[in-house]
């Protein structure tokens, strides 16, 4: 739900996310503005008054992401010949201009079509939206081969650009996934998945959640620390 409040004369844009949690968490994140977590129980007004009361704050929080961001693109560049992450091997970048995005794998290039080849910005959205697909497809074929060992079929499955989740898992069986896990290698991919149709038997984190990770996936922690220790060289 998107929200705004005023402060001080300055307009506060925020997507608020209500759920059945305990506390209120605030987030800024590169590109996607502030969010705040929130109690379902809790009445917009007093959500609303909090942002209010950390305005500042949230101002400098945001700047502060959006200056690592800019250190990041500084540190990563997309340009012909930069090295790209796919299923967790080391690959070059090669751009090619081309009325439509299209993304292939030859070898150890990725040879990535778009029409402005040039641009920072429009290389980085043509690798989301290539790469977003071929996540799509393997995840799908990931899926197909662990849903009947679990046990339990998802519903409606969809590729996200989620800032700070690998995956989720709504109430209705619906599955969302971070597309740059096709950057990750294989084996952190199954851990995802695992982890999301697991949730399908238990909508939590407890004991006999992890114990059906466990039956699936007896290594499953190697992947899960892997994945925390390499969020920021699945960059883009």
């Amino acid at each position: 739900m998107k929200r705004a409040v005023i402060s001080e004369g300055r307009r506060i844009e925020y997507t608020l996310i209500q759920s059945d949690r305990s506390n209120v968490l605030f987030q800024a994140l590169p590109g996607a503005g502030i969010r705040v977590y929130a109690p379902k129980y809790m009445h917009l007004r007093d959500i609303d008054g909090m942002v209010r009361q950390r305005a500042a704050q949230l101002a400098e929080m945001q700047k502060s992401v959006e200056a690592r961001l800019a250190a990041d693109r500084r540190a990563h560049p997309v340009t012909d010949g930069s090295p790209i992450l796919i299923e967790g091997r080391r690959r070059v970048l090669r751009l090619h201009e081309g009325a439509r995005r299209a993304g292939r794998l030859v070898g150890e290039e990725y040879h990535l079509t778009l029409p402005e080849p040039d641009s920072d910005d429009a290389v980085r959205a043509a690798i989301r939206s290539t790469l977003s697909a071929v996540a799509l497809k393997r995840i799908r074929q990931r899926l197909d081969y662990f849903a009947p060992r679990v046990g339990r079929a998802p519903g409606r499955v969809a590729i996200r650009d989620q800032k700070s989740r690998w995956g989720s898992c709504s109430r209705k069986g619906n599955l969302n996934f971070n597309w740059k896990l096709i950057m990750a290698p294989p084996q952190a991919l199954d851990y995802v998945v695992i982890h999301e149709l697991c949730h399908l038997w238990e909508f939590n984190h407890s004991p006999r959640f992890w114990a059906l990770v466990e039956a699936q996936m007896p290594e499953y922690e190697v992947w899960k620390k892997w994945l925390k220790a390499h969020t920021d060289d699945l960059y883009m």
